[in-house]
């Protein structure tokens, strides 16, 4: 395992496109969501839960008080959104640590991908909220020539989210692979244990930036047109 393999390759190609590790992996975490959303619905039950539903109450519970705690108020059509970007972001970092496997979240591209949903859910839920006028009147407040600073404000989290969770995920793959070179026997699990609660902890700094965002895009409730 050398530092050259924590950089993005091309595995194979589709029509002349190259296929990148970091895109297959993406899919792979996408599957996995997939697959659990699909045994979970099937094997629900309101009774005698068993333990991994009770994980996903507890996760789609904290993504409710998470959005109490920050907006002041419950907003129940955002948490499914977020539950599943948390838990995407989650299981793509932790994908990392698994042998063979690497975080897709150590390509700018796919956190770039991450942060363009996050800034479409603002937009979304902001013409949603306020209303075709007054999400147009959003970026001229509040006054007119704050526009190009509004749209610019846009710009500069788009960037700096993808930048963020990238920075993040690329250092701890570095730097996981330079010590595992050094001490191949002694690094694996210290190394793996804090790399848990990073990942961890990453995809809950995305999700609740997205959280904040999307918030302040739908304005207070006065503003709203419904």
């Amino acid at each position: 395992m050398g530092i050259e393999s924590v950089f993005p390759k091309t595995l194979f190609r589709v029509l002349g496109i190259g296929i990148k590790d970091t895109v297959f992996q993406t899919w792979i975490v996408m599957a996995i969501l997939a697959a659990l959303a699909i045994l979970a619905s099937r094997r629900y039950r309101l009774w005698e839960p068993r333990r991994w539903q009770l994980l996903v109450e507890y996760i789609v519970e904290y993504v409710e008080n998470l959005i109490i705690g920050t907006g002041g108020r419950a907003i129940p059509e955002i948490v499914p959104y977020l539950t599943t970007m948390i838990s995407f972001i989650a299981i793509a970092n932790l994908l990392g640590l698994v042998p063979i496997f690497q975080a897709p979240t150590r390509d700018l591209n796919t956190t770039l991908a991450l942060s363009f949903v996050s800034w479409g859910s603002c937009q979304y839920y902001s013409v949603k909220k306020r209303g075709p006028v007054g999400y147009l009147r959003s970026f001229v407040e509040p006054v007119a020539f704050m526009l190009p600073l509004n749209l610019l404000g846009d710009v500069s989290r788009i960037l700096s989210m993808a930048l963020r969770l990238f920075g993040n995920v690329l250092a701890a793959e570095i730097i996981g692979a330079v010590m595992f070179m050094l001490v191949p026997l002694l690094a694996p699990l210290p190394l793996n244990m804090l790399g848990m609660v990073t990942s961890v902890l990453q995809s809950l700094v995305f999700t609740v930036l997205t959280l904040v965002f999307v918030i302040d895009s739908m304005g207070s409730q006065e503003d709203t047109s419904d």
